[in-house]
């Protein structure tokens, strides 16, 4: 049996919310090192990693290291009826398959759930090698990407050496936006070769939606061979990563 507590429920609340606009179902790993949440879209396009190291946690034990099956949309739904001040405790029974959720102040809330096959689980290990990296201001990369939707589904993503541009348009109207290598909002950026690569930009936006936990996001790019990388560091170890496959131009 495993246990887990965290208290920073403002902080993971997003992140899960996130993961359900992708899939319903997760695959957890739990080991000495922490917790890493894994799930792909249906139609494999995306994939999203979590990874919670062990000192995210005020408790962490575990007998041995195993993989669950988790009802992430369920989870999702918990975690939006709890409060800010709440603790959660997590409760993981693999011999009966359960897992209980319980949201902890001066009252206690508990949920029970059966634990999906790991057999369900066909999740693909990624680990592409980059040339093109940069880390932005999470709120104003998240503020461009919702100024694009509200003229077009897709983003033409374009690197050059000194500037980022952000293309998209439909049949009768069109939206860019660029960003200067020297920016203020621009803490990092690496780039070897002009890049340019097209994505799904609803995928990007639901990801986008988790920006509150961290003040820079990091975007590795590889263009039209490669999916686009987007992760979030959180606190010293811990991240919160979408793979995106690119469309054709």
């Amino acid at each position: 049996m495993s246990y887990f507590l965290m208290n920073n429920i403002p902080q993971i609340k997003p992140i899960i919310e996130s993961i359900s606009e992708f899939t319903d179902e997760c695959l957890f790993t739990l080991n000495n090192n922490g917790m890493y949440v894994e799930g792909t879209d249906p139609s494999l396009i995306s994939k999203v990693e979590f990874f919670l190291p062990k000192k995210m946690f005020d408790k962490f034990e575990i007998d041995a290291e195993e993989s669950i099956g988790v009802n992430i949309d369920a989870l999702s739904r918990i975690f939006r009826r709890a409060a800010p001040e709440e603790a959660v405790a997590m409760t993981v029974n693999s011999k009966s398959s359960k897992m209980e959720l319980t949201l902890e102040s001066n009252i206690r809330r508990a949920f029970e759930f059966t634990l999906l096959s790991t057999s369900n689980f066909n999740i693909p290990f990624l680990n592409p090698k980059y040339s093109t990296f940069i880390e932005i201001d999470s709120k104003v990369f998240r503020d461009i990407i919702k100024d694009m939707a509200i003229i077009g589904g897709t983003i033409l993503f374009s690197v050059h050496k000194n500037n980022i541009a952000i293309l998209t348009e439909d049949y009768t109207s069109r939206a860019l936006a660029e960003i200067a290598s020297d920016s203020n909002s621009i803490r990092k950026f690496e780039v070897k070769n002009t890049q340019r690569s097209k994505y799904n930009l609803n995928y990007i936006l639901s990801f986008l939606n988790a920006f509150s936990t961290s003040e820079f996001l990091k975007i590795s790019v590889g263009g039209t061979k490669l999916p686009l990388k987007l992760e979030y560091p959180i606190e010293e170890e811990g991240r919160f990563t979408l793979y995106l496959a690119p469309m054709e131009i």
